[in-house]
């Protein structure tokens, strides 16, 4: 044997000898032979996601039984269903990765949550449900002076015409803002929608994470209100539903309801229906 050959063999012995003794790379040898080809950690999905970027309030409605809408953010504000509840656990759910409970709310049932808001012109906010509608027309979710009754004073409201027109009814200072999409959207498919108060800007709609509609210098007037799922007085809304309380109603699935005390961005708004898509 040479001695430039005795002193290859000599090196590989050596590699060999340090591979067997080190800690970390042997470590790290043994996460690679992994024969069952398995991932230990999760990726992203409808709950971690909106919990990552910050929401103070996440709904799954993804109880099977009972009256409680249990809150998945650190606050753990437990909402409750008003008028009973109704629950599926169907294949088209609106996260894929995900299939599991969510809630069909009608004319008699919605969800409260407890604490309040403060809602003002110069504070930003977001608010995102996962919907699903098969009637048409509801308030979706938004803010009310009340926690359970009809509320005199509401503002920030997500919902569907009679049409299925997409709505943001925002209460101003001295008008009402009121963004009504151009296509209907009660098709029996699910959709991601996000409704934001950029404080520097005005209100946007973000649909199945685009940009849909927005209006600058639309603000909020300020007020104290409760976050509501599934029904609130649209009375004083050009495009709301006048006093009629049961069309106020929403009328469909709903999932992963969340609010943002801060305007979600543009990619935010994307990723967040790509994780669900």
């Amino acid at each position: 044997m040479t001695t430039r050959r005795l002193a290859a063999l000599v090196g590989v012995l050596a590699l060999i000898a340090y591979l067997g003794t080190t800690s970390t790379i042997s470590a790290f040898i043994a996460r690679l032979n992994n024969t069952g080809n398995t991932i230990s950690s999760s990726g992203p999905s409808c709950h971690s996601v909106p919990l990552a970027d910050g929401a103070t309030r996440l709904y799954p409605l993804n109880e099977s039984t009972g009256l409680v809408a249990y809150d998945e953010s650190s606050n753990h504000a437990t909402g409750t269903y008003q008028g009973g509840r109704q629950s599926q656990s169907q294949v088209e759910y609106p996260c894929v990765r995900e299939q599991d409970w969510y809630a069909n709310l009608d004319q008699t049932h919605w969800v409260s949550t407890p604490g309040t808001y403060s809602i003002a012109p110069g504070s930003s906010t977001s608010q995102e449900a996962w919907f699903n509608s098969y009637n048409n027309q509801g308030v979706i979710c938004g803010f009310g002076s009340t926690q359970t009754a009809q509320s005199s004073t509401k503002t920030n409201l997500l919902a569907l015409n009679t049409s299925g027109d997409l709505l943001f009814l925002v209460q101003g200072a001295s008008t009402t803002y009121e963004l009504v999409s151009p296509f209907a959207y009660s098709d029996g498919g699910w959709h991601n929608v996000i409704a934001v108060h950029d404080a520097s800007y005005g209100i946007k709609v973000y649909l199945d994470g685009a940009l849909l509609m927005q209006q600058a210098g639309a603000h909020p007037a300020a007020m104290t209100g409760y976050f509501r799922i599934g029904y609130e007085n649209t009375n004083g809304f050009t495009n709301g539903f006048g006093t009629n309380q049961s069309l106020a109603h929403w009328w469909g699935s709903m999932a992963f309801v969340s609010f943002y005390p801060f305007a979600l961005s543009a990619s935010q708004a994307a990723q967040h229906y790509q994780v669900g898509a």
